[in-house]
């Protein structure tokens, strides 16, 4: 199973902000002047497992996390990430996925409630069969480093290590504010990030 869905952008699913109030709003890419330290401000995200997630048909509620941190984005083309999340995340396994990953709802249980990096919690089957699971996170953090390319309003971040970039993902500079969205082919929906400029 994962760490946590919370850990996909830095990147993650529900709405949630640090100040808690999590309204992204509408977003139109502009693109932009992108180089600077950017302190995160509101979460927002609408991610379902798609058919070619490693769990299709996960679904994840997490209206009551909150992010804070920075993205700092280099005028050399390097940028890195420190973030860390708190608050409480619901997530449904289905039990398709649970048979295809060769694991149990029991066994996810006695995992999340190990605990690990800032996460813990429990899972129970429901009446539909399917894994239903509480994540308590507590200043979960997640730091990453690397380079990034723009083209008009779009951002192609790679992770140092990694021969892929991010998946797609659009942005808009607008003052002193970042907007950044981002998708992929493993969920359906959208995760959107706003910040503001150190």
């Amino acid at each position: 199973m994962r760490k946590s869905l919370l850990l996909i952008f830095v990147l993650f699913l529900g709405c949630g902000g640090d100040s808690g109030s999590g309204q992204c709003g509408s977003f139109t890419p502009c693109g932009g002047v992108i180089v600077g330290t950017w302190s995160v401000t509101e979460y927002c995200s609408n991610l379902t497992g798609s058919s070619s997630s490693p769990c299709p048909g996960m679904t994840a509620n997490t209206s009551h996390v909150q992010m804070k941190g920075t993205f700092t984005f280099t005028s050399s083309g390097t940028y890195s990430v420190a973030t860390t999340a708190t608050g409480t995340e619901s997530v449904t396994y289905p039990q398709s996925c649970l048979t295809s990953l060769n694991t149990t709802c029991a066994q996810a249980g006695t995992a999340l409630s190990a605990g690990s990096g800032g996460i813990s919690g429990s899972c129970q089957s429901n009446a539909n069969g399917d894994c239903a699971c509480t994540e308590n996170i507590t200043n979960a953090p997640s730091t990453e480093q690397g380079t990034y390319t723009t083209s008009g309003s779009s951002i192609a971040m790679l992770k140092t290590g990694s021969t892929t970039t991010t998946g797609s993902t659009e942005y808009c500079v607008q003052g002193n504010t970042l907007t950044l969205q981002a998708t992929s082919s493993t969920f359906n929906g959208s995760t959107t990030l706003v910040a503001t400029r150190q």
